[in-house]
């Protein structure tokens, strides 16, 4: 064979080789199946390519697609679908493959269901409800959750001492306020008029305030209202953002910074992180220092999640400390004190500032987790399922003899489990329903190691609840809505009594099923079991009139069970200085609440005026009964009773641009609470106050200046408590009448507030607020301050805020 031909037998062989090997291996396939990220649904018509090739495939009918006759290698695939982000996979085929590939469908549609869930929808649409964001409480320089409310006209404070609010809606406060936070109901010990709610509101984005029992979701018993916190739906995206806060305060001589960041992925993966620090040192009036008044406050939380629309889950971790200080001049020695203290124009003690903060004081911690799950199904049903955890400690100090002062008197640990499932947007033509039910789980532990009479018992509390809400809407101009709520709430506790106390009060005949026959000395050791079944309920109406008005109406039932300080208080409530006795013989109060609104929204000028009606059967209540003498000092009596009630009153707001710089802003309350078995005013109601504010926004510039000015009158009505001791005074008995029911006279208080924007590149957004709160140093006392006895509220404030978002 010659060379030529030798040649052209080997380029042959060649080529069968090639030939022979390709047809070996470039028979791969790669397979699957194309679906809805977020609901799972098939893509029809999605385009399954290779690139730099021509091999691609299209889904059919059922979502799946085949490419053939693929050589092993290293490839990217590209998946595209109208309507849906493009996606690129990165593969290493060695074998045929089986490749299920998601797209996020119809991503603008998302982008308008995200935006109109950020937006705070309305519980109830026949009910006036009120929504704040976190940045518009923080720019009044609010330092707690209530303090927010110092601007929602129906709105007020219960305070002790500056640190330490209670939130008052339509003139009623304590478990009649529900708090909600993350869907799930705030547990911490918030019966007693002295315990802050235990939140971090820069944890959440949103505050909503429902006045009225209308929140039946979250229970039947809050005939006041509710506050619901809740952070907004995350953005289907990969993004990194976050913001921090800086306050720089001279009363007090303190600050607080807070951080937020969050990570958001396309995939609908996302975690987010806060904290909260405050410190403060003692506060001052216009003319002397409030010794012992600053706090502490450390929070954090983190939370972590997925949210595809259709469904998705969270679970998060929050932790909040506070250590506030009481008023060294609250705890007095004897009676004689205590007459000269409430009638002296200046406390009884007066220290040089400190950031120490001695007894008495507070110190409470609470911890909670929660984890939530959402789906809906193909006919829109969704349905939620939540288990929440809440650990709550709660700490409170005062002087005690033989070096004894680091060990608590009061020392409780409230833990809370809480359960709840339930199907919303369950829609039959014009008719919209939502049904669910939870089951709670509470033990309350006192600790006995305090060396002093425990103020509260230990107790176990159970509750089941089922609710059932709807509303009827043919169209945009009216609406019916309705809710029916039935819960069962049951005390097991275990409580000593002085002999003498049991039998003075009659319960030895009353509750003779709860002695145990277990006597202790001079006490008994009693176990109260009590049973109580619930119904609330809701209707109301909502129609536009005249294409602008909108007029509003509800009828509200609510029943509550007596909370355990009104049930079991009994001894020294050392935060309050004051002893305060509950009573076994309360039973459940029934409130019967009429509420309209009516409000127009046009270009320029808003308003709304809403009238309220309250009847409640069984009020219960706590008011000053007398003075005791104890070996740690003389305090106040306050005991818990009940009466029948009528409450009534009226809340108006106002917003109307004078022209394009100026906005002014107008709020109004009145609230008339009567006795109606002892004819006499019902104690501890808001006097009638108003709230104004000018805002002016130059037409250009990135800044605003506003002043606001808050006015609350003299409050005449209230009942008589005031009671005579006698006490010698050169030899001489001599007769006194301590008041403690006067009223303080009328007070205004003004803020400004400066506000600017300093930066605005790079993706991030700086902000300078100055603030100067109670501009006039007005020196006066409030009268919903139960510390008003011994002390005016703090003087004039100036505050720097430094917000950056990024």
């Amino acid at each position: 064979m010659n060379r030529s031909a030798y040649q052209i037998f080997t380029f042959l062989l060649c080529l069968i080789w090639i030939n022979l090997n390709y047809s070996q291996t470039c028979n791969l396939s790669i397979k699957g199946k194309i679906s809805d990220l977020h609901d799972n649904s098939v893509l029809i018509g999605a385009i399954v390519k290779i690139q730099g090739t021509n091999f691609f495939s299209q889904t059919k009918s059922n979502g799946q697609y085949e490419i053939n006759g693929i050589c092993p290698g290293k490839y990217v695939l590209i998946i595209s679908h109208p309507s849906c982000l493009t996606q690129n996979k990165k593969i290493n085929l060695k074998e045929s493959k089986v490749y299920n590939l998601k797209l996020e469908h119809h991503i603008n549609e998302l982008d308008e269901i995200i935006i109109a869930d950020t937006r705070t929808s309305k519980l109830r649409k026949s009910i006036q409800e009120v929504s704040l964001d976190i940045s518009e409480i923080n720019s009044y320089g609010s330092n707690t959750l209530v303090e927010a409310l110092n601007y929602i006209p129906g709105a007020s404070i219960l305070k002790t001492g500056n640190s330490i609010g209670k939130p008052i809606i339509h003139g009623m406060y304590g478990s009649r306020v529900g708090i909600v936070t993350d869907d799930f109901r705030q547990y911490d010990q918030q019966w007693g008029p002295d315990h802050a709610p235990n939140i971090d509101f820069d944890s959440f984005e949103t505050i909503q305030l429902i006045k009225g029992a209308a929140a039946l979701k979250y229970g039947g018993d809050t005939s006041a209202g509710s506050l619901i916190l809740s952070s907004k739906r995350k953005a289907l995206k990969d993004t990194l953002f976050g913001s921090s806060l800086v306050y720089l305060e001279s009363n007090g001589r303190g600050g607080k910074i807070s951080s937020r960041l969050e990570k958001n992925y396309s995939n609908g993966l996302y975690i987010s992180g806060n904290f909260t620090g405050k410190r403060y040192g003692d506060f001052n009036t216009p003319n002397y220092n409030l010794s012992n008044t600053g706090f502490r406050e450390a929070n954090f939380s983190i939370k972590l999640g997925k949210d595809l629309v259709a469904k998705g889950w969270n679970i998060k971790y929050s932790s909040y400390s506070l250590e506030p200080g009481i008023l060294k001049a609250s705890h007095i020695g004897n009676v004689q004190d205590l007459f000269f203290a409430l009638n002296s124009s200046e406390p009884t003690i007066t220290n040089d500032f400190t950031y120490n903060i001695q007894a008495p004081k507070q110190l409470a911690t609470h911890q909670k987790l929660t984890f939530k799950y959402f789906k809906s199904f193909k006919n829109d049903i969704k349905f939620d399922i939540g288990y929440n955890f809440q650990n709550n400690k709660r700490k409170e100090f005062d002087v005690r003899r033989g070096g004894r002062t680091e060990i608590p008197v009061v020392d409780l640990l409230l833990k809370t489990h809480t359960l709840l499932a339930n199907f919303s947007n369950i829609k039959k033509k014009n008719w919209d329903f939502e049904f669910g039910i939870n089951g709670l789980f509470q033990d309350n532990f006192s600790t006995p190691d305090t060396g002093v009479k425990r103020l509260i018992p230990d107790y176990y509390k159970y509750e089941a609840g089922i609710y059932f809400l709807g509303n009827f809407q043919k169209n945009n101009l009216f609406i019916w809505e309705w809710g029916l709520r039935l819960d069962q709430v049951s005390y097991d506790s275990k409580k000593f009594y002085y002999k003498s106390v049991w039998e003075e009060r009659n319960y030895d005949t009353l509750f003779a099923e709860f002695e145990t026959g277990q006597d202790f000395a001079n006490q008994i050791l009693v176990n109260p079991k009590f049973n109580y079944l619930n119904f609330s309920a809701q209707t109301g109406i909502s129609k536009t009139i005249l294409n602008s008005l909108e007029f509003n109406a509800s009828y509200i039932l609510s029943q509550r069970a007596p909370n355990p300080s009104e049930l079991f208080s009994d001894g020294l409530h050392h935060a309050m200085a004051a002893i305060e006795y509950g009573s076994l013989s309360i039973k459940p109060e029934t409130s019967h609440k009429l509420l309209f609104s009516f409000s127009e929204k046009k270009t320029n000028f808003n308003w709304s005026l809403e009238p309220f009606i309250s009847k409640i059967f069984g009020y219960i209540f706590i008011e000053p009964t007398g003075l005791k003498q104890t070996i740690r000092g003389a305090f106040p009596v306050w005991t818990y009773d009940t009466t029948d009630a009528f409450l009534t009153g009226i809340d108006i707001s106002s917003s109307v641009s004078l022209n394009k710089k100026l906005e002014f802003d107008l709020g109004v309350s009145y609230v008339y609470a009567q006795d109606i078995l002892n004819k006499e005013p019902i104690i501890l109601i808001p006097p009638f106050n108003t709230f104004q504010k000018l805002k002016f926004t130059p037409l250009k510039g990135k800044w605003t200046f506003e002043i606001t000015n808050q006015t609350s009158a003299k409050q005449n009505r209230f009942p008589n408590s005031n009671f005579i001791f006698d006490y010698i005074e050169e030899g001489t008995i001599v007769s006194k009448t301590v008041d403690i029911s006067e009223s303080p006279k009328a007070f205004h208080k003004m803020d400004a507030i400066f506000s600017t924007l300093i930066r605005d590149q790079n993706n991030i957004k700086t902000s300078l607020r100055l603030i100067i709160q109670n501009i006039t140093n007005s020196d006066y006392r409030d009268y919903l301050n139960r510390m008003r006895f011994y002390a005016s509220e703090i003087g004039r404030n100036f505050q720097i805020q430094l917000n950056l978002k990024y």
